[in-house]
């Protein structure tokens, strides 16, 4: 027993002790299974099975990879600091900047976010002649082809759908807008990694080779280009550690495919399944309610949640249905109000909902009432408009690029309308300059 496993449960320790080949662990919601991967990595590194620039760990956020490596380092000091811990889309920056000239992009490549892909979209519709342009939802067009592109072909029957036969026409117009710009969107960020180890098969070995142990947290959550990229970089060793929870697979609609954890030990034959069924986190009663809903679901991994102490908590959990959205609001600040009678703080009650949309009808209310509160979430530094219009000016003084240009080029307001910008454009491209130039120019194309 290592000082890394001394304080696991025995399926946690299974799980750390293991050191080569493929294994899915199956962990249950609050069974700890970042300190399984926390312990794995570390006992790796510390026994001396294997370095710790040689150990890539996946997550779908940053601060889940930051986590990781503090830990790993609280006990292994810089060493730690060695271990490659990120985002998917982080590691497919990492080998596009290593490897730019393979995928055929500038050294300097720009990224562009959903909302200036959206505004590409937009642009490019401009020519679509078959329908009213405007009637087109651009983010619906985006995850449509986005799907596309995962599965590698349009789907061969696109009926007559008038998204279908828009996205069939645009994709092919909407991937040479990005080659011809020099920018890569998120999709593209995995897309174009394998694509490079495809047509140049000496990457992909040396990335193999660099990293010989993989791990994947929150597998659940991946689509099929992810699955891809993870098969393709455990091709040679087969050292592939799965983590995840087929009964918490929510992402259906946003392209995550639960085949990938439900297929994986029929991927690898020699796969080891280990079941993190401990819960530390819930009481035996909203345990047992869990376990009555999701055992419904018949295509699942068995696996059946167990109080890490029992006995704890005897209230039975609460279902309420109310007939719209007023209603929920008016009740949950009326049990608000009753909580504090019954002597609660107000810092001990947390409303939690499932998109930012319904926080505004919690949060009038609890303005209405004058009940203190503190919203969290929301729309993210940087994902705001004003931060979007500062960093589109400082990207054209560094490094110019079209789209960033299209964003500014009437932030403030300069009186450019869309018939001026499309006389810029249209002399660009009819004298093969850039759309900084034709602005340059702006007299001779009579904008």
């Amino acid at each position: 027993m290592t000082t890394w496993t001394n304080n696991l449960n025995p399926e946690q320790q299974q799980a750390a002790l293991h050191n080569f080949g493929p294994m899915l662990i199956l962990a249950g919601a609050g069974s700890g299974k970042t300190t399984v991967l926390v312990s794995r990595t570390g006992r790796l590194i510390g026994e001396g099975i294997v370095p710790a620039k040689n150990i890539c760990v996946l997550t779908f956020t940053n601060k889940a990879a930051a986590e990781l490596k503090s830990r790993v380092m609280a006990k292994l000091g810089e060493t730690g600091r060695e271990v490659w811990a990120g985002t998917f889309h982080a590691f497919g920056l990492q080998v596009l900047k290593q490897f730019h000239k393979e995928a055929r992009l500038p050294k300097g490549f720009g990224i562009i976010d959903s909302s200036d892909s959206q505004a590409l979209v937009k642009e490019i519709l401009k020519d679509f002649k078959l329908a009213d342009k405007a009637d087109f939802d651009s983010g619906k067009l985006l995850s449509l082809m986005s799907d596309w592109r995962a599965k590698g072909t349009p789907d061969n029957n696109l009926d007559h759908d008038p998204y279908n036969i828009a996205a069939a026409w645009l994709l092919p117009k909407y991937i040479r807008r990005l080659h011809h710009l020099g920018v890569v969107d998120f999709d593209e960020l995995l897309l174009r990694p394998l694509e490079v180890f495809q047509s140049h098969p000496e990457v992909a070995q040396r990335i193999q080779q660099a990293f010989s142990q993989i791990m994947v947290d929150e597998f659940q959550d991946t689509n099929r280009t992810q699955m891809k990229l993870v098969t393709q970089l455990a091709e040679k060793h087969e050292n592939i550690v799965v983590v995840g929870d087929d009964d918490q697979s929510i992402y259906g609609w946003r392209g995550a495919c639960i085949e990938n954890i439900l297929k994986f030990p029929n991927l690898y034959k020699s796969c080891f399944v280990v079941r993190l069924e401990r819960n530390y986190r819930s009481t035996p009663t909203i345990l047992n309610l869990a376990n009555a809903i999701i055992i419904k679901n018949e295509k699942r991994h068995g696996k059946v949640l167990k109080p890490a102490i029992a006995g704890v908590g005897s209230d039975l959990p609460e279902l309420f249905v109310y007939a719209n959205e007023d209603e929920e609001s008016e009740k949950v600040a009326d049990d608000i109000e009753n909580q504090i009678k019954e002597g609660f703080s107000y810092r001990d009650v947390a409303i939690l909902f499932r998109s930012n949309g319904q926080g505004a009808m919690f949060e009038a209310e609890l303005k209405r009432r004058n009940i203190p509160h503190r919203m969290t979430g929301g729309t993210g530094f940087f994902e705001r408009k004003e931060i979007k219009d500062v960093l589109a000016y400082l990207r054209c003084s560094v490094q110019p690029n079209e789209v960033a240009l299209r964003r500014i080029i009437n932030t403030p307001c300069r009186g450019l309308g869309d018939t001026a910008i499309d006389r810029l454009t249209l002399f660009a491209a009819n004298n093969k300059i850039s759309l900084f130039e034709s602005m340059s120019r702006w007299q001779e194309p009579g904008a």
